[in-house]
């Protein structure tokens, strides 16, 4: 009983606070409207965040140029195997997003996460169920990184997506080997040598064929979503298809 008391207490506390301050934009700032989706984010903001017009490769969501009749897939995924099977992102990696996905890994609170989850789900949502995926996981981060971050932001973004889409979340599934050396900075050939056999899925799960929704803040060679796609069709899953908040512009 203390704990429901405290949860409403909490509810309260909170509802004071937004009379008393009212909600702000996590980007701007700015005194956010009343909207029915209720997004952490001002219009003005949602609108810098969303994707362009441009054709993007079906495989990676890379841009790549519009080709009157041609198919859309970019060059690295013509030459290379990855092992997911579609890749789709809110944006590039650049501006305002950049900007709040940088934020968001730091943010212990984890609001920049939910919002950017929830913006997901309103702009690819209805195309995401179309793909009729069974599950969502996200990418794993090491123990000790997440210890020294203060938080999670796949699993963040995950957590947010799965439930407005009405999916289940699976956020332990993967796991990390070993903390591994970061990936920015390294070549893109390194950047999948780095990755190759660091993650595996949980002897406690067991998988018959679904198709995962992959979530991952950002994607730049993709040899991390690869990686983690290479080992849920391993462990059972037919498909794969990557969601993230950014797509890199060039890599």
């Amino acid at each position: 009983m203390p704990l429901v008391r405290f949860r409403w207490l909490n509810r309260l506390t909170e509802g004071a606070v937004d009379l008393l301050y009212p909600a702000q934009c996590l980007a701007c700032y700015a005194e956010l409207e009343e909207t029915p989706d209720r997004i952490g984010f001002c219009l003005d903001c949602r609108d810098e965040m969303g994707r362009g017009d441009w054709p993007v490769c079906q495989r990676c969501a890379a841009r790549v140029p519009k080709i009157p009749g041609a198919v859309p897939e970019c060059a690295h995924c013509c030459e290379e195997k990855l092992w997911f099977d579609r890749a789709l992102a809110l944006g590039e990696y650049e501006g305002l997003l950049r900007s709040q996905v940088l934020a968001m890994k730091t943010d212990r609170s984890e609001r920049l996460a939910g919002a950017l989850g929830q913006l997901i789900a309103v702009r690819m949502g209805d195309e995401l169920r179309v793909l009729q995926p069974d599950a969502i996981v996200p990418v794993p981060m090491h123990a000790w990184r997440r210890l020294a971050r203060g938080t999670n932001p796949p699993a963040a973004l995950a957590t947010t997506l799965g439930k407005e889409l009405g999916l289940p979340t699976f956020s332990r599934l993967l796991v990390r080997s070993r903390n591994t050396q970061p990936q920015v900075g390294l070549s893109r050939p390194a950047r999948f040598r780095n990755i190759r056999g660091e993650m595996r899925v949980r002897k406690s799960y067991s998988m018959e064929a679904p198709h995962v929704l992959l979530v991952d803040d950002t994607l730049t060679t993709g040899a991390t979503c690869s990686e983690a796609a290479r080992m849920l069709k391993r462990a059972g899953a037919a498909k794969v298809t990557v969601v993230v908040a950014a797509r890199t512009l060039i890599y």
